[in-house]
């Protein structure tokens, strides 16, 4: 009897390791699949899914660019958001983003609205998500097209750590635009040690158009140090250090973000 009892404990034993094993390789072959992914030029901020009902948001981001190239070194983008949680699944914001480039005068760029839906409630499933959608009307004088971009936003906690991925797709529209479509990512994996200062490693890249990917030297791929956390008053911070990882990124680029909830 006592033998039967034990061989019980040690096949759920080994069944709970193989779960454990099974759910860490998927995190493994995610991230590979994600340091794999392109990103365009975009603000760095990785999007969660959770939406919280009735919050109302103001955001400044902040990034500047430090580099050996004199065209970019300084450069900077400024992004002004306004968002709000409509229901306990929808956000929506609205945010103007300015440009400041070596040489150039400080000025206005385009304008963004911006929708999240959480696909179900938080904690529900093994993995928690949501849909991002973003439509992008450049300023007139730019002659650009407008764009719209979806993400796929994933998140899941993993004991003290939370990863969170984003998915992302985006297509130019209009007169002349161009017929190709754009694929990219961001992942953040953040330790929970502080409300007020929890550390994070974030990765973004670029490989280019869907179905035409570049080669390496030519994709841009950028990784740092994040540091994150929510303040007396209302106040949260994001701010961190991206390393470009190949030639045709960026050597360096600080990213500032400061919001306050209402």
């Amino acid at each position: 009897m006592n033998i039967h009892i034990r061989t019980g404990m040690e096949e759920k034993s080994m069944q709970d390791e193989n779960r454990h094993l099974h759910r860490a390789g998927m995190w493994v072959l995610a991230f590979i699949f994600m340091v794999m992914m392109p990103l365009h030029a975009e603000a760095k901020k990785v999007y969660s899914p959770i939406v919280e009902e009735g919050e109302i948001e103001f955001e400044y981001h902040l990034d500047y660019t430090f580099d050996n190239d004199p065209a970019k070194d300084g450069s900077s983008r400024h992004q002004f958001e306004l968002e709000y949680g409509v229901t306990d699944r929808w956000q929506t914001a609205i945010y103007g983003v300015f440009r400041n480039k070596p040489a150039q005068q400080f000025r206005y760029e385009e304008i963004k609205w911006e929708n999240i839906y959480q696909l179900f409630g938080e904690g529900e499933r093994w993995l928690d998500a949501g849909l991002y959608m973003e439509y992008i009307v450049p300023q007139a004088s730019l002659n650009r097209p407008d764009a719209i971009e979806f993400k796929l936003l994933l998140e899941k906690d993993v004991g003290s750590l939370i990863h969170t991925a984003n998915l992302n797709f985006k297509k130019e529209l209009g007169v002349g635009a161009s017929r190709n479509t754009t694929i990219g990512y961001a992942w953040r994996s953040k330790w929970q040690w502080r409300e007020k200062m929890a550390p994070a490693v974030e990765i973004y890249g670029a490989l280019g158009e869907l179905g035409n990917t570049r080669s390496l030297s030519r994709q841009s791929h950028q990784i740092g140090p994040v540091f994150l956390g929510r303040l007396p008053g209302g106040f949260k911070y994001e701010l961190g250090y991206l390393f470009g990882l190949t030639s045709n990124s960026d050597d360096g680029q600080l990213k500032l973000i400061v919001a306050y909830e209402f």
